[in-house]
């Protein structure tokens, strides 16, 4: 019995030992995953037209560290936007309502340093391809298009690191392609650029 409580006694010191050293090489742990939410807004003006521009986006993150300040990671997100408006249509007026869907899949780059302790800044970039669809209900009409665009991201964050927690705030840019609507047929001018900002909360490993 005293052999079993002594190993489980050394693998919790070696487990705790070896978590406190990832937290002091790293930046961020040699692993961490976070939640973020951010505010969005598209800036193409076709979402301005038709009061789609602003919402909310809600994102899960992991990474894992290449080197001590070098982090390859994987996000994955959603975000929707409302808009609600009428038009003159044959002499009535119609109510319409339009909501639009992205759902974000991120491949990134990230580098992260401690400026002073436990502040850390990042900065990083990557690829995207991003499922994007508009739904709209005209009177008693429904119609909705949606396509699959690649893109990329630009972005930075400060976070504050609370033994294995952190918390902290962001900012990115998405760029995407022109959307395709109509299974492909038709090519509009319209893109679904985007930038974000908000906060996050996490855990490192």
């Amino acid at each position: 019995m005293k052999k079993v409580f002594l190993l489980t006694l050394m693998v919790v010191f070696v487990l705790a030992s070896t978590s406190v050293y990832a937290q002091e090489k790293y930046a961020l742990g040699s692993s961490n995953i976070a939640l973020k939410v951010d505010y969005i807004k598209f800036t193409d003006d076709a979402f301005a037209d038709v009061d789609l521009e602003d919402g909310v986006y809600v994102g899960l993150e992991i990474y894992h560290a290449l080197m001590p300040n070098l982090y390859l990671g994987l996000e994955g997100g959603w975000a929707g936007t409302e808009g609600d408006d009428d038009a003159n249509i044959g002499g009535e007026r119609v109510d319409i309502e339009t909501d639009t869907t992205l759902v974000p899949i991120e491949l990134n780059l990230k580098f992260a340093g401690e400026i002073v302790p436990n502040l850390v800044v990042g900065v990083g970039a990557g690829a995207s391809y991003s499922y994007f669809e508009i739904d709209a209900d005209i009177g008693d009409i429904n119609a909705d298009e949606d396509d699959w665009v690649f893109g990329g991201q630009v972005f930075a964050e400060v976070t504050y690191k609370i033994g294995s927690f952190f918390i902290g705030i962001d900012g990115k840019y998405h760029f995407t392609e022109d959307i395709e609507i109509g299974d492909g047929d038709i090519e509009t001018d319209t893109n679904a650029n985007n930038w974000r900002v908000g906060g996050h909360v996490g855990l490192m490993f």
